[in-house]
């Protein structure tokens, strides 16, 4: 087999390079995700303000929180630096993640650097591009009961029914959620402004949970178990719950 007649081919979406020669193939090259080492010196942890996380971005961002609290959100926008400066770089155009009539998404910085902003268009992008999770975890989604849609409180006893109803992460795939580092997605549903988190884990804990309570696990909003009541906007209760993890390792 001559290695000039190789043909490289890129399998996008499982990031693989196949060289040919003839009607022989080699085994699929993966392309390297970024380090863990770049990743964790790279992302804005907790100790990153909104403030300081906006004027390093740049290009106007800070104002536009100030004129806008709705860009307080910044998992994605964390998640984007870290990316772009591990090697991982984002490109300009997300139209193929963007819902059908919507619009922006990616913001530039000074740094002439593209930051994606939505969770949900950010998501997708990384899971066509980082290949397969090593960890994906489906924690089926549960549904407010009609009888108790309309109370204003749920008693100790429907609570404690609901909760052991809804899915947990298992004791074996704790074990190598424990062994592993690299990038996290929890899909949420119930949030009126989000779709979901994400962030690095160090296989202990979370590197920017958004807030102490999602980062303990003894809180029912820990995200590896999240599930709480919330009032939708026609007033109904209904509940904000995590209904998938995954887990990119970064090695």
């Amino acid at each position: 087999m001559n290695i000039n007649n190789f043909i490289p081919i890129l399998l996008e979406q499982r990031r693989g390079i196949v060289a040919t020669s003839g009607n022989q193939q080699t085994r699929p090259v993966q392309v390297l995700r970024p380090s863990w080492r770049d990743m964790i010196k790279n992302y804005p942890n907790t100790s990153i303000d909104v403030s300081t996380l906006y004027t390093e971005i740049g290009n106007g961002l800070l104002d536009m929180l100030k004129q806008n609290s709705a860009w307080e959100n910044t998992c994605a926008f964390r998640m984007s630096k870290g990316l772009n400066y591990s090697g991982f770089k984002l490109p300009f155009d997300n139209s193929k993640y963007r819902a059908k009539g919507a619009a922006g998404g990616v913001h530039k910085g000074d740094d002439k650097l593209n930051y994606w902003y939505r969770v949900r268009e950010l998501a997708p992008y990384l899971s066509d591009h980082l290949g397969k999770p090593e960890i994906d975890i489906k924690l089926d989604k549960i549904e407010m009961p009609v009888n108790l849609r309309k109370k204003n409180n749920l008693t100790q006893t429907e609570w404690t029914q609901l909760w052991n109803s809804k899915k947990k992460v298992s004791q074996v795939e704790w074990s190598k959620i424990n062994i592993t580092k690299g990038i996290i997605t929890f899909d949420v549903s119930g949030w009126s402004d989000a779709s979901g988190h994400f962030t690095l884990w160090d296989g202990n804990h979370l590197i920017y949970p958004g807030g102490a309570e999602h980062d303990d696990s003894q809180s029912s909003k820990y995200y590896f178990h999240m599930l709480y009541p919330t009032k939708k906007k026609n007033g109904d209760l209904d509940f904000v719950q995590t209904n998938r993890i995954r887990i990119w390792e970064l090695k």
